[in-house]
């Protein structure tokens, strides 16, 4: 059965009374279409969109240890975006002892198994291989390089890792 944002809330009430803080202002939202990131937290800018919001992927609604993990971690960058207001953390030593604290992997990537990362790989429609390096970039959609690439344009890309320009798109078979 998959879980619910009731879910969610019941374990921030819960991380809440461990750190004194308190998230019933954020809110909680479940896309369908975040595929490349398991899950997300967005503070305020300055000029830009108002309030506090994470998004977790329906990807891992059905895998309990990525959820509780992927939940605690934006809970994590939550915590300290309140505890430490208007300064920026990330993914540094003070957002890794927060999830420490609150009991998931303070890690910035998910890991590459669990269903959310067999069902992420299965939506891959694309795949710009380097020549030179044999480095791989997958693309969920039709973007800028693939497009460059189906229109016979590919060296004005650059590779990531070694700089080349020559490349291979693989369009794999699940499309």
């Amino acid at each position: 059965m998959p879980h619910t944002l009731e879910e969610v809330r019941a374990e921030y009430d819960r991380l809440d009374r461990l750190l004194g803080i308190d998230t019933k202002g954020i809110e909680l939202k479940i896309s369908k279409r975040a595929v490349r990131q398991l899950g997300s937290f967005r503070s305020p800018s300055v000029g830009g969109r108002s309030g506090l919001r994470i998004t977790l992927s329906a990807l891992i609604l059905d895998d309990d240890e990525q959820f509780w993990d992927t939940v605690r971690h934006e809970y994590a960058h939550a915590a300290v975006y309140l505890l430490h207001p208007g300064e920026r953390h990330g993914h540094d030593a003070v957002w890794r002892e927060m999830c420490r604290l609150v009991g998931c992997r303070p890690r910035r990537l998910a890991s590459d198994q669990g269903k959310a990362a067999q069902a992420r790989q299965a939506r891959v429609k694309y795949i710009i291989r380097c020549d030179a390096c044999g480095s791989e970039s997958k693309y969920l959609r039709r973007g800028k390089a693939v497009e460059l690439m189906l229109r016979g344009r590919g060296k004005r890309l650059r590779c990531y890792r070694c700089g080349g320009n020559r490349f291979t798109l693989l369009i794999p078979n699940n499309t």
